[in-house]
């Protein structure tokens, strides 16, 4: 049995790296391309850089503790139709009464769990950050913690 190193370390291959705003493509072989990985990963930084290349990035907060989630009341919460979509879920629970009081992130996983449709904290905080940025939702600090509402359209 030949070893798959030798027989193929000299395959041609094409690696493109796309980053939001532009693309690099490589050509070479496994070798020589594993050999510039460290000086292709300091171009392609440099490129983000010079570039100014605006990415997604949200700000995402702590999730929240075991002690906090377990101390929130799901009395309130009100009932939604569950889509597979977290966006549409959390939409759906701001678009709501509930919505348009400030909502701190272990209120938002608790409705989320109480409508059947559960989501990691570190999910539903980058699509709270995003709805946020879209401007569907608005943001304030309550206690050190960001608190999440909906201003109903008139």
């Amino acid at each position: 049995m030949t070893s798959y190193k030798s027989e193929n370390e000299h395959v041609p291959i094409t690696l493109k790296i796309k980053r939001k705003g532009f693309e690099v493509i490589v050509q070479g072989d496994i070798p020589t391309i594993t050999r510039q990985l460290d000086a292709l990963s300091e171009f392609i930084e440099s490129l983000d850089e010079k570039l100014h290349v605006e990415t997604d990035k949200v700000e995402v907060e702590k999730p929240p503790s075991l002690q906090e989630l377990s101390s929130v009341s799901t009395s309130d919460v009100p009932t939604i139709k569950p889509s597979k979509s977290t966006t549409e879920n959390i939409t759906s629970l701001f678009q709501t009464s509930w919505g348009r009081q400030p909502r701190t992130l272990a209120e938002v996983i608790k409705a989320l769990e109480t409508n059947a449709v559960p989501d990691t904290p570190e999910k539903v905080s980058v699509y709270l950050a995003r709805l946020v940025k879209k401007g569907f939702l608005r943001r304030i600090e309550k206690d050190g913690k960001w608190a999440y509402f909906h201003v109903a359209e008139s």
